[in-house]
Protein backbone atom coordinates (compact mmCIF):
# COMPACT_ATOMS: atom_id res chain seq x y z
CA UNK A 1 0.00 0.00 0.00
CA UNK A 2 1.20 3.71 -0.70
CA UNK A 3 0.66 6.90 1.41
CA UNK A 4 0.64 10.23 0.43
CA UNK A 5 1.41 12.94 2.46
CA UNK A 6 1.78 16.89 3.37
CA UNK A 7 2.15 18.33 6.47
CA UNK A 8 2.33 21.69 8.53
CA UNK A 9 2.47 23.02 11.42
CA UNK A 10 0.57 25.88 13.35
CA UNK A 11 1.14 27.12 17.23
CA UNK A 12 -1.22 26.41 20.20
CA UNK A 13 -2.55 29.81 19.82
CA UNK A 14 -4.06 28.76 16.50
CA UNK A 15 -4.94 24.93 17.49
CA UNK A 16 -8.65 25.99 18.37
CA UNK A 17 -9.34 28.52 14.87
CA UNK A 18 -8.02 25.59 12.94
CA UNK A 19 -10.47 22.94 14.71
CA UNK A 20 -13.64 24.66 13.44
CA UNK A 21 -11.90 25.02 9.81
CA UNK A 22 -11.39 21.86 9.41
CA UNK A 23 -14.64 20.99 10.90
CA UNK A 24 -16.26 23.42 8.42
CA UNK A 25 -13.99 22.07 5.42
CA UNK A 26 -14.76 18.49 6.26
CA UNK A 27 -18.75 19.15 7.90
CA UNK A 28 -17.47 16.79 10.78
CA UNK A 29 -17.12 17.48 14.30
CA UNK A 30 -13.19 17.06 15.40
CA UNK A 31 -12.88 12.65 16.38
CA UNK A 32 -11.00 12.92 19.67
CA UNK A 33 -7.84 10.55 18.68
CA UNK A 34 -4.93 8.90 20.86
CA UNK A 35 -2.18 5.98 20.19
CA UNK A 36 0.51 4.44 21.90
CA UNK A 37 3.52 4.03 20.17
CA UNK A 38 5.98 1.37 20.99
CA UNK A 39 9.94 1.71 18.60
CA UNK A 40 11.35 -1.51 17.98
CA UNK A 41 15.08 -1.72 16.27
CA UNK A 42 16.15 -5.42 14.35
CA UNK A 43 19.31 -7.28 16.48
CA UNK A 44 19.89 -9.56 13.23
CA UNK A 45 22.38 -8.97 10.55
CA UNK A 46 21.30 -7.41 7.30
CA UNK A 47 19.51 -9.61 4.88
CA UNK A 48 18.12 -12.43 7.34
CA UNK A 49 14.40 -12.62 8.19
CA UNK A 50 13.96 -14.10 11.74
CA UNK A 51 12.01 -16.80 12.85
CA UNK A 52 7.97 -15.90 12.80
CA UNK A 53 7.13 -19.40 14.78
CA UNK A 54 5.92 -18.42 18.01
CA UNK A 55 4.94 -21.67 20.32
CA UNK A 56 2.14 -21.90 22.85
CA UNK A 57 0.52 -18.91 24.30
CA UNK A 58 2.78 -16.80 22.31
CA UNK A 59 1.27 -17.48 19.03
CA UNK A 60 0.44 -14.42 17.12
CA UNK A 61 -1.91 -14.18 13.89
CA UNK A 62 -0.48 -11.87 11.31
CA UNK A 63 0.18 -11.68 7.44
CA UNK A 64 3.96 -13.13 8.09
CA UNK A 65 4.27 -12.48 4.32
CA UNK A 66 4.24 -9.05 4.12
CA UNK A 67 6.83 -8.88 7.37
CA UNK A 68 9.08 -10.79 5.43
CA UNK A 69 8.58 -8.95 2.39
CA UNK A 70 9.64 -5.64 3.84
CA UNK A 71 12.39 -6.89 6.44
CA UNK A 72 14.58 -8.08 3.79
CA UNK A 73 17.89 -5.67 2.73
CA UNK A 74 18.00 -2.38 4.56
CA UNK A 75 17.09 -2.96 8.20
CA UNK A 76 14.07 -0.57 9.18
CA UNK A 77 12.80 0.64 12.56
CA UNK A 78 9.39 -1.03 13.03
CA UNK A 79 6.44 0.04 15.36
CA UNK A 80 3.66 -1.58 17.30
CA UNK A 81 0.75 0.88 17.84
CA UNK A 82 -2.73 1.00 19.94
CA UNK A 83 -5.02 3.34 19.69
CA UNK A 84 -5.98 4.43 23.35
CA UNK A 85 -9.05 6.71 22.74
CA UNK A 86 -11.48 6.55 25.87
CA UNK A 87 -10.10 3.76 26.81
CA UNK A 88 -10.36 3.00 31.32
CA UNK A 89 -7.99 0.74 33.04
CA UNK A 90 -8.59 -3.09 33.10
CA UNK A 91 -11.25 -2.95 30.35
CA UNK A 92 -11.79 -3.59 26.99
CA UNK A 93 -9.58 -5.67 24.50
CA UNK A 94 -5.98 -4.53 23.53
CA UNK A 95 -5.78 -4.30 19.81
CA UNK A 96 -2.45 -3.73 18.26
CA UNK A 97 -0.72 -3.14 14.99
CA UNK A 98 2.50 -3.70 13.51
CA UNK A 99 3.24 -1.24 11.45
CA UNK A 100 5.97 -0.74 8.65
CA UNK A 101 6.78 2.53 7.52
CA UNK A 102 9.17 2.58 4.18
CA UNK A 103 12.08 5.41 3.47
CA UNK A 104 9.98 7.88 1.34
CA UNK A 105 10.69 8.24 -2.32
CA UNK A 106 12.87 10.73 -3.88
CA UNK A 107 10.89 14.04 -4.77
CA UNK A 108 10.89 14.34 -8.35
CA UNK A 109 7.67 15.49 -10.34
CA UNK A 110 5.25 14.02 -7.39
CA UNK A 111 3.82 17.07 -5.25
CA UNK A 112 3.52 15.68 -1.97
CA UNK A 113 5.40 12.44 0.16
CA UNK A 114 5.04 9.01 -1.04
CA UNK A 115 6.11 6.14 0.96
CA UNK A 116 5.25 2.60 0.65
CA UNK A 117 3.56 0.99 3.99
CA UNK A 118 2.01 -2.04 5.70
CA UNK A 119 -0.10 -1.87 8.42
CA UNK A 120 -0.49 -5.36 10.11
CA UNK A 121 -3.34 -6.27 12.60
CA UNK A 122 -2.14 -8.58 15.65
CA UNK A 123 -5.05 -10.91 16.76
CA UNK A 124 -3.95 -12.80 19.59
CA UNK A 125 -1.34 -13.65 21.59
CA UNK A 126 1.63 -11.37 23.35
CA UNK A 127 3.00 -8.97 20.88
CA UNK A 128 6.30 -8.32 22.90
CA UNK A 129 6.58 -12.15 22.35
CA UNK A 130 6.28 -11.34 19.33
CA UNK A 131 8.44 -9.07 18.55
CA UNK A 132 11.14 -10.72 20.08
CA UNK A 133 10.87 -14.15 18.13
CA UNK A 134 11.14 -11.72 14.91
CA UNK A 135 14.60 -10.55 16.47
CA UNK A 136 13.51 -6.75 17.25
CA UNK A 137 14.02 -4.64 20.69
CA UNK A 138 12.03 -2.34 22.21
CA UNK A 139 13.90 0.78 21.98
CA UNK A 140 11.14 3.82 23.11
CA UNK A 141 8.06 4.58 23.61
CA UNK A 142 5.56 7.70 22.62
CA UNK A 143 1.80 9.14 21.70
CA UNK A 144 0.46 10.89 19.74
CA UNK A 145 -2.56 12.92 20.63
CA UNK A 146 -5.14 15.36 18.53
CA UNK A 147 -8.42 15.30 16.44
CA UNK A 148 -9.11 13.71 13.55
CA UNK A 149 -10.75 14.47 10.34
CA UNK A 150 -12.19 12.68 7.24
CA UNK A 151 -12.20 14.94 4.03
CA UNK A 152 -13.50 12.53 0.92
CA UNK A 153 -10.39 10.13 0.77
CA UNK A 154 -8.38 12.05 2.88
CA UNK A 155 -7.27 12.07 6.59
CA UNK A 156 -6.83 14.95 8.15
CA UNK A 157 -5.00 14.62 11.69
CA UNK A 158 -4.17 17.66 14.10
CA UNK A 159 -1.77 16.26 17.17
CA UNK A 160 1.04 16.57 19.29
CA UNK A 161 3.73 13.94 20.11
CA UNK A 162 4.61 13.07 24.07
CA UNK A 163 7.63 10.91 25.20
CA UNK A 164 6.20 8.45 27.63
CA UNK A 165 8.55 7.64 31.07
CA UNK A 166 10.55 4.55 30.26
CA UNK A 167 9.01 1.35 31.52
CA UNK A 168 9.80 -2.40 31.63
CA UNK A 169 8.64 -4.48 28.76
CA UNK A 170 6.20 -6.44 30.65
CA UNK A 171 4.22 -3.32 30.68
CA UNK A 172 4.94 -1.78 27.81
CA UNK A 173 2.14 -3.14 25.96
CA UNK A 174 -0.64 -1.81 28.38
CA UNK A 175 -2.66 0.52 26.92
CA UNK A 176 -2.91 3.02 29.76
CA UNK A 177 -0.80 6.02 29.39
CA UNK A 178 2.21 6.93 31.83
CA UNK A 179 3.05 10.22 32.59
CA UNK A 180 4.61 12.34 29.80
CA UNK A 181 5.69 15.08 28.31
CA UNK A 182 5.81 17.11 24.88
CA UNK A 183 8.30 16.29 22.20
CA UNK A 184 8.56 20.11 21.18
CA UNK A 185 8.25 22.02 24.40
CA UNK A 186 6.74 25.11 22.04
CA UNK A 187 3.37 23.02 22.16
CA UNK A 188 3.45 23.59 18.04
CA UNK A 189 0.88 21.17 15.93
CA UNK A 190 1.22 19.05 13.21
CA UNK A 191 -1.54 18.61 10.82
CA UNK A 192 -0.77 15.63 8.58
CA UNK A 193 -3.03 15.24 5.84
CA UNK A 194 -2.94 11.72 4.08
CA UNK A 195 -4.27 9.71 1.25
CA UNK A 196 -4.59 5.95 1.13
CA UNK A 197 -3.67 3.77 -2.20
CA UNK A 198 -4.06 0.32 -2.53
CA UNK A 199 -1.99 -0.27 -5.31
CA UNK A 200 0.46 2.62 -6.02
CA UNK A 201 1.14 0.62 -9.43
CA UNK A 202 -1.87 2.52 -10.59
CA UNK A 203 -0.97 5.91 -12.09
CA UNK A 204 -5.12 7.06 -12.38
CA UNK A 205 -5.46 6.07 -8.50
CA UNK A 206 -2.10 8.03 -7.65
CA UNK A 207 -3.06 10.86 -9.70
CA UNK A 208 -6.44 11.15 -7.83
CA UNK A 209 -4.67 10.83 -4.53
CA UNK A 210 -2.05 13.41 -5.69
CA UNK A 211 -4.76 15.60 -6.51
CA UNK A 212 -6.39 15.20 -3.70
CA UNK A 213 -3.86 16.25 -1.28
CA UNK A 214 -3.38 19.34 -3.94
CA UNK A 215 -7.13 20.46 -3.57
CA UNK A 216 -6.59 20.36 0.30
CA UNK A 217 -3.84 22.29 0.38
CA UNK A 218 -4.82 25.77 -1.91
CA UNK A 219 -8.20 25.43 0.58
CA UNK A 220 -6.00 25.83 3.59
CA UNK A 221 -3.99 28.35 2.01
CA UNK A 222 -3.47 31.13 3.90
CA UNK A 223 -4.40 28.85 7.50
CA UNK A 224 -1.52 27.04 7.39
CA UNK A 225 0.91 25.56 4.86
CA UNK A 226 0.95 22.45 3.86
CA UNK A 227 4.45 20.88 2.64
CA UNK A 228 6.33 17.87 1.54
CA UNK A 229 7.63 16.59 4.54
CA UNK A 230 11.49 16.32 5.25
CA UNK A 231 12.88 12.75 3.59
CA UNK A 232 15.78 12.26 6.01
CA UNK A 233 13.36 13.29 9.01
CA UNK A 234 10.74 10.34 7.84
CA UNK A 235 13.68 7.45 7.47
CA UNK A 236 13.29 4.25 9.33
CA UNK A 237 16.27 2.13 8.32
CA UNK A 238 18.89 1.84 11.13
CA UNK A 239 21.70 3.22 11.08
Amino acid sequence: MHELLLFGAIPPSRHTQLLNILSGISSMQPSIHSEKHLVFKPNRPPGSVGSLKIGGAQDVSVQKSQIQAHTLGDLFYMQLVAEVDGREEGKGEERWVLQFRDLPEVVRQRAVTSRLIADIPITSGDPMGFMKALDYSHVSTYAISGHRFTHHSASLLLYRITLLANIDDNNSTSVMLPQARLLDLSGTYILQASVRIQDGSKVESMTKGVNELLGLKETLKGVVELEIGDRLALDTRVR
